[in-house]
């Protein structure tokens, strides 16, 4: 967007923060703790500059992230859908406990623990007993925080050893109209990017260009999906040489940068293992000996990163009975995994290294993956320093290679970010297991040994296995002429590409399933709770976290550049009100522009245009407001009402006292 139609948002967002008393906080969804020199940032690829839009940098220690603690991020508690679909390979159970904040990094833990939950087999009609044996973290931005084009950093630290396989650690990003991990959502929506309508592809995308109708907010003639962009999903293993069809050499350990979309390709697609072939080749009599692949030709690779010959593509193909979906032999379909293999080396464990994508959205842009380039040897393809200190451009997608082979384009969905570590069994698990070995993922069972990756169970009992993340940033262009594709927005539900609608539509989608559904209480995301969690000292509620508000020192304001506390422990009483305050019991009540349970997240307001609020804008009905009764005004009317029991009571009384002295004097005076 340009600055100048951001104008009148600044303005609304100043307005908000003075009607909320938020002076020493930002408003928008920048950390206060995120450095000067890092507010903007040069395009590498139209060196331009590019402003911050949002930012954490996890200094707060203690942060928690389960559903309602939050306004940006939510740690799931949960087992991915994965799990119990078909084919499925997902072996951990997401919790929030496993996700929060330490030594000025966000830490998620991976490690073996079982966790054990009821699931409804709908096709035997009975309750059986589920298990995970391995306990880790999802955290996601999903309804909260979402962008549409431009550039996502990342500084991290990735979990385990380089050379152990079993862990899965990703940050990607997913369009807002699917929720990664619950597959009723993203049936048939995830990896659409096609809008064209085509009456044969037309019942496997749920949101077609073909639909004149696409109700629930959804704009008529505009084809919809969840696009996936994987900045990093990092495969480990131990090394036995450069990996074949790898060009140039790539060994383990590497990174996986993906586009997944779809419609893929669906004739002649190059097999699994081996590099596409963009050419027959032809017998010494001429004849054709291998025919050419179709696949997407044009695709950029820099420095020490391959097309990835392993991986390029999942069929969802007609759902079996007891699938978490339904999908019928007509909604099938190809989706494709275009991307690279990226060398990574036993240092991006060791230390914080980051890793780039600049993202420009829908027909005409192109999507750039970068890393700080790190040597290994000297036979290695390199660019930059080697040291970790320099950009190393790692691939190039344009719009135009999308466009060419499917009719595909480079996404321009609202996506929402997401950081995790799973435990797959079909992600650097053995895949030559011998017959007589036991296919369980148990490291607590003996006879599962063979199925893991030698030395897995040993890394995850001995040692503390943490993805850790320094810090995310998001960086917006304001110039629409200085780059290519389409403009960059910021929100889940802009009018361009609506969300909200849909999501409201069909919102037991986007909740978990029995037995988990219950504590969701019919909505996906709960209301981010300020204050009330439990403390003993004033220092559980962040009043000891105190420094200088850099958002303010970057903007010149004339706002309070100093924090001075983010909460206090006080009686029930003092935060809810003498009327409901009992006990000795005490809780964090927050300072202005901080919430969470103990008052340890910032304030972020959403000022984004939405498509949902909009519209709701034009309903009559709309400017009437909700009468909502509040816990103090039914006590209130309670209060009134028993006072007016007691004085009707008290005039009863004093009319028959009244009547009975009446009659007294009526017998005296006879």
């Amino acid at each position: 967007m340009s600055g100048t139609k951001n104008a009148p948002r600044r303005l609304r967002r100043k307005i908000a923060i003075a009607a909320l008393g938020i002076q020493s906080v930002s408003a928008g969804f920048i950390d206060i703790d995120t450095p000067l020199e890092k507010r903007t940032t040069k395009s590498l690829i139209d060196n331009t500059v590019y402003h911050l839009v949002m930012s954490d940098e996890f200094n707060t220690p203690n942060r928690t992230f389960t559903d309602g603690h939050d306004p940006i991020w939510t740690a799931l508690d949960k087992p991915d859908d994965d799990s119990s679909s078909a084919g499925g390979g997902s072996q951990q159970f997401y919790n929030s406990s496993q996700v929060t904040t330490e030594d000025g990094m966000l830490k998620i833990k991976t490690d073996i623990g079982t966790t054990t939950w009821q699931r409804f087999d709908p096709v035997e009609k009975a309750w059986k007993k589920e298990h995970a044996y391995f306990q880790s973290g999802m955290m996601q931005s999903w309804e909260k925080f979402c962008f549409t084009g431009g550039i996502l950093e990342v500084d991290v630290i990735l979990p385990g050893d380089p050379y152990i396989g079993g862990l899965w650690p990703a940050i990607w990003m997913l369009g807002n109209l699917g929720r990664a991990t619950y597959e009723s959502s993203t049936n048939n929506i995830w990896p659409w990017s096609y809008d064209t309508c085509d009456r044969e592809r037309q019942p496997a995308q749920t949101i077609s260009a073909c639909n004149s109708a696409n109700h629930f907010g959804m704009n008529p003639y505009q084809g919809r999906g969840a696009t996936e962009i994987d900045l990093i999903e990092i495969m480990t293993g131990l090394d036995e040489g450069p990996l074949p069809s790898t060009d140039p050499p790539i060994r383990f350990p590497y990174s996986d940068m993906t586009l997944q979309v779809a419609p893929g390709v669906e004739d002649n697609r190059p097999p699994n293992g081996a590099a596409p072939l963009y050419e027959s080749k032809l017998s010494p009599n001429g004849h054709t000996q291998w025919e050419a692949n179709k696949w997407y030709e044009g695709i950029e690779f820099g420095g020490n990163t391959s097309i990835n010959p392993f991986f390029y593509g999942t069929y969802l193909g007609e759902t079996k009975p007891g699938e978490p979906v339904t999908r019928t032999k007509k909604e099938a379909f190809q989706a494709d995994a275009v991307g690279g293999a990226h060398q990574l080396a036993p240092d991006h464990f060791k230390r914080v290294h980051t890793f780039r994508l600049e993202w420009q959205p829908g027909p005409g842009g192109r999507i750039d993956w970068f890393s700080k380039g790190h040597k290994i040897n000297s036979t290695l393809t390199m660019v930059g320093d080697g040291k970790g200190k320099d950009w190393l451009h790692a691939m190039t997608i344009l719009d135009k290679i999308l466009n060419d082979t499917m009719g595909s384009q480079i996404p321009i969905e609202p996506s929402y970010l997401i950081m995790n570590t799973a435990v797959s069994s079909t992600w650097g698990f053995p895949y030559d297991v011998p017959d007589s070995c036991k296919k369980c993922y148990d490291c607590d069972d003996p006879k599962c040994a063979c199925a893991f990756a030698p030395g897995f169970c040993k890394m995850l009992r001995n040692d503390q296995i943490e993805m850790k993340i320094d810090s995310v940033r998001v960086y917006q262009s304001r110039d629409p002429s200085a780059h290519v594709g389409a403009n960059h927005t910021l929100g889940c539900d802009p009018p361009d590409h609506p969300t909200k609608g849909w999501i409201e539509g069909h919102s037991y989608r986007y909740m978990r399933n029995d037995p988990f559904s219950y504590a969701d209480k019919g909505h996906p995301l709960k209301k981010v709770q300020t204050g009330g969690g439990k403390c003993k000292t004033d220092d559980d509620c962040g009043a000891n976290i105190t420094g200088v508000n850099l958002t303010a020192v970057y903007s010149n304001d004339g706002s309070n550049q100093t924090v001075g506390g983010r909460g206090k422990c006080v009686a029930k009483g003092d935060f809810k009100g003498i009327f409901f305050g009992s006990g000795n019991s005490k809780v964090c009540k927050c300072e202005p522009g901080f919430t969470g349970p103990k008052c340890l997240a910032q304030v972020h307001i959403d000022d984004t245009e939405s498509a949902y609020k909009n519209e709701n804008k034009k309903s009559l009905f709309h400017h009437i407001p909700d009468f909502r009764v509040t816990s103090f005004m039914g006590f209130l009317f309670a209060s009134l009402l028993m006072l007016l029991v007691v004085v009707n009571c008290a005039t009863v009384q004093s009319r028959k006292s009244d009547s009975k002295k009446e009659d007294a004097n009526t017998v005296l005076w006879t």
